[in-house]
């Protein structure tokens, strides 16, 4: 018996919501490119056209300029030391922590990783007051030194003080990606290895620096980026060291917005071109792991003394990284007067946080910055998922369809090579005279240019965790809901939405972190009505009411580690809450 054919209504109906469909993706596309054209693409050319004056294209003189003054040339050589030694720091110190977790850990393993990743969730301005109240000229330690020892420390500033603190800082990208690449080194090569050679650095250069180069390629990258654009510790502790940053905020406060987008643009190129030719080495030494690989565990018993090193330096790590956070604890809880004028504080009082909590204009920062960070990842969350979600869908079924999110995805990553200062003042630039991207309204002084510039900077974050969220959905899954007639929503809210929510929440909770202690660009934005935390603490210092800006530091860590939590029963596996066993690497 044969079917007759739908007749064209039906076939008009069948069409109406894939045409609907069609027209929604369009119109998010179209919001994502506008978004990123207004507050990526634009504010960067803008600060290219103000850097050059009113000279047009023949002011491209301006960089020789600049370039050509040895006060300028020094400014940049700092800029790229920074850097530099911050890699090799960090390097050290994250990939010790890593080998000592992933292999010699063997007592309170998760306790020892949950604090290793204390300083990722706490927001750097906050560390560098903490380490000014310890090691600084005044600091306690300072103190408790000249009377313990007899003895002086040296100045806790310039460029050690500030590599220090980047150290204490960004060695996370180090310890999560090494822990990482750890857990892939197959056993199976390095008995290979050895059974044709037999040497320890044979094993290493053909079975375990193989897997490891690519991670370290990564972090190098991550750690490079992050410290050139650095302006909390340079600002705070640097003295009459000098790095871009801090003269990018020195020329906007001068209101030399053309020096300042000179510098802008001279930073940007020192990262754009790091993060290109370590893209290109990464890619080029990237590494796949063996799906039935048998992942390999030294023989620790052997090496009891590397061991004891190993244990050493992570528990002198641990005390460096619980030693601030517990400073700042103690110290909102004493009195200005103490904390400045006794060697070590001890008058208690309630009064700073009741201070917070009970004046209105004290407590607004806190409010502002709770504000903003949420808004700022809502409009990430809201650009970014369904992109990554849509671009998934076109590369499974259509492939033509796959250009355009995949250049969307591009340009949310785009501001990764963005330091702070060059997102702050290219919107500086494009907004603050009214615009058309803005519809005609001038942003910069109003509320809404922090959350913005916020989320700018978290876009590339969310977007990575996204899309490891995402690419660990499995086909097979989503076909087996298809096969039983599950429709598109019931598929997304049983099978799509439980696999990725998870790796998004993290991503959330990262972005909403890293943008409720921000302190550069807020430096650079804010204004009578956004005001925020991060700015309070710094002002607070410098007018003597330490007490308050410790209460506000406290307040920051205690909702930080909150999230904290939150994000290891999340996504403990992805960030390096991994067991130690062979079986659960090869699961993961």
């Amino acid at each position: 018996m044969s079917s007759d054919p739908p007749s064209n209504a039906a076939s008009s109906r069948k069409g109406i919501p894939s045409i609907l469909s069609g027209i929604g993706k369009g119109l998010f596309f179209v919001v994502v490119a506008w978004f990123g054209l207004a507050f990526i693409i634009v504010p960067i050319f803008r600060t290219f056209v103000t850097s050059l004056g009113d000279a047009g294209i023949s002011g491209i003189g301006a960089y020789a300029d600049y370039l050509a003054k040895p006060s300028n040339q020094q400014v940049v050589l700092n800029t790229i030391s920074v850097g530099v030694y911050s890699v090799v720091t960090c390097g050290i110190v994250g990939t010790v922590l890593a080998i000592y977790t992933r292999f010699f850990c063997k007592h309170h393993a998760n306790l020892v990783r949950v604090l290793l990743m204390t300083p990722l969730m706490i927001p750097g301005v906050i560390i560098v007051v903490a380490f000014l109240q310890l090691y600084g000229e005044s600091g306690i330690v300072t103190h408790v030194a000249k009377i313990v020892l007899n003895a002086s420390l040296p100045p806790f500033t310039g460029l050690w003080g500030i590599v220090v603190v980047i150290t204490y800082t960004q060695y996370i990208y180090f310890y999560l990606n090494m822990s990482t690449a750890l857990n892939f080194i197959d056993a199976n090569i390095v008995d290979s290895v050895r059974s044709l050679s037999g040497s320890t650095w044979a094993v290493f250069r053909d079975a375990i620096w193989p897997v490891v180069r690519p991670a370290l390629i990564v972090s190098t990258l991550m750690t490079f980026v992050s410290a050139i654009g650095s302006y909390s510790a340079p600002a705070l502790i640097g003295g009459s060291f000098r790095v871009l940053p801090t003269q990018i905020v020195a020329a906007k406060t001068s209101f030399d917005m053309s020096l300042a987008s000179v510098e802008v643009i001279v930073l940007l190129v020192i990262g754009v071109i790091a993060t290109a030719g370590l893209s290109l080495l990464r890619r080029y030494y990237e590494f796949s792991s063996v799906t039935r690989a048998r992942w390999w565990t030294p023989d620790t018993e052997s090496t009891k003394a590397l061991g004891w090193l190993f244990r050493l330096f992570t528990w002198l790590q641990l005390m460096g990284i619980i030693g601030p956070v517990a400073a700042i604890l103690y110290l909102s809880f004493m009195t200005t007067n103490s904390i400045m004028m006794q060697p070590i504080p001890h008058v208690f009082t309630l009064d700073n946080y009741g201070n917070v909590f009970t004046n209105a204009r004290t407590f607004r920062p806190l409010s502002n910055s709770l504000l903003m960070a949420v808004q700022a990842t809502l409009i990430a969350l809201v650009l970014v998922v369904p992109l990554v979600l849509l671009g998934r869908r076109a590369s499974s079924s259509q492939r033509r369809t796959l250009l355009v999110p995949r250049m969307l995805e591009l340009l949310m990553a785009l501001p990764w090579c963005m330091p702070a200062s060059a997102i702050a003042i290219g919107l500086i630039n494009e907004f603050a005279s009214p615009s058309p991207f803005s519809f005609g309204y001038a942003l910069v002084g109003t509320f809404e240019i922090l959350p913005l510039a916020y989320a700018v900077s978290s876009l590339p974050l969310l977007l990575s965790s996204t899309q490891v969220a995402v690419g660990g959905i499995r086909d097979t899954v989503e076909e087996a809901a298809l096969s039983l007639g599950a429709s598109k929503f019931r598929r997304f809210a049983d099978v799509t939405l439980p696999a990725i929510a998870p790796g998004v929440l993290s991503g959330c909770i990262l972005c909403f972190v890293r943008s409720v202690g921000e302190y550069t660009m807020s430096a650079l934005l804010y204004g009578v009505y956004n005001r925020p935390i991060s700015v309070s603490i710094v002002t607070n210092m410098q007018e003597y009411a330490v007490g308050t800006s410790m209460a506000y530091g406290t307040l920051v860590i205690v909702i930080c580690s909150v999230l904290l939590v939150a994000l290891l029963r999340l996504d403990g596996s992805r960030l390096g809450m991994v067991k130690n066993d062979a079986a659960a690497a090869a699961e993961r």
